[in-house]
C-alpha cells in the first residue's frame, strides 16, 4: 500500500472508530446545564488527554506488547473482534453502557437556551471520564491506532498515523463544539442514521483486522506442515 493510500485508510478507520458525530450525544449529556465557555473548557481537556494516550499508544504500542510477548497478529485478531462487537451495537443501536443524560440535553437544545452552571452540580467534569476515556480514546481507537502503526510503511507511515489523529481529534472538537446545533438539526432519525453507517464500517474494518491477523497464522502452519 502506497503511502496516499495507507493516509486514506488511516484518517476512515479513525474517524468510523473515535466517530464525532456519535459522540455528541455523550458530550451534549453530560454537559447539560453548563455554560458555554465551561463546556469549551471541558472540550479541551478531553481532547489533550485523548491525543496523549493515543499518541502514547501509537507510539509506545509495540513496547508493550514485546513486554508482554504478544505478537501484532494476535493483536490485529483481539482487535478485530472488540471493533466487531461494537460496530454490531452500533448497527443494533444497542445503548452505551454508561448515563449520557440525552433526553435532558436534546431538550435544551431545542429550546435553543443558555445553560446556566447554577443549576448543575460545580464538581462534575466529565472530561477524563467518560469524554475522554473511554468515549474518544477508548478501546476502539487505542486498538486502531497500534494496528495501523504496526502496518505502517516506514517512517512517513508513522507520521501520518500521529497527523491523523491529531487531525481526527480537531475534527472532533469541531463537531462537539456545535454539538447542540447538529443535534437539533439532524435529530433522532438522522443520529441512528449517522450510527449505523458508522457501525457497517467499524464492522467491515474489523473482520479485515480478523483476516489479516489469522493470514499470516495459518500460513505459517501450512509452512509447518510441509
Amino acid at each position: 500500500m502506497d503511502l496516499t493510500g495507507f493516509a486514506l485508510l488511516t484518517l476512515s478507520s479513525l474517524f468510523a472508530v473515535i466517530d464525532p458525530l456519535g459522540c455528541i450525544p455523550f458530550f451534549t449529556g453530560q454537559t447539560a446545564g453548563f455554560t458555554r465557555a465551561r463546556k469549551r473548557k471541558i472540550l479541551v481537556r478531553a481532547l489533550l488527554v485523548s491525543l496523549f494516550v493515543l499518541l502514547a499508544f501509537t507510539y509506545a504500542g509495540s513496547l508493550l506488547l514485546h513486554t508482554f510477548g504478544i505478537t501484532i497478529d494476535a493483536f490485529r485478531i483481539a482487535g478485530g473482534v472488540i471493533l466487531f462487537g461494537i460496530g454490531l451495537d452500533m448497527l443494533q443501536s444497542r445503548p452505551r453502557r454508561w448515563h449520557t443524560g440525552l433526553d435532558q440535553a436534546a431538550k435544551l437544545a431545542a429550546a435553543d437556551t443558555e445553560a446556566v452552571d447554577s443549576h448543575h452540580d460545580h464538581d462534575h467534569d466529565p472530561s477524563v471520564t467518560p469524554l475522554a476515556i473511554p468515549m474518544i480514546a477508548g478501546p476502539a481507537s487505542i486498538t486502531t491506532v497500534m494496528v495501523l502503526r504496526a502496518q505502517s510503511p516506514g517512517v512517513p507511515g508513522a507520521l501520518v498515523v500521529g497527523g491523523a489523529v491529531l487531525l481526527i481529534l480537531l475534527l472532533t472538537g469541531v463537531i462537539l463544539l456545535t454539538a447542540d446545533t447538529v443535534l437539533r438539526r439532524l435529530g433522532g432519525t438522522g443520529m441512528r442514521i449517522v450510527e449505523k453507517l458508522m457501525g457497517l464500517l467499524v464492522t467491515v474494518i474489523a473482520v479485515q483486522l480478523v483476516m489479516n491477523g489469522v493470514g499470516p497464522f495459518i500460513a505459517g502452519l501450512t509452512r509447518h506442515g510441509q
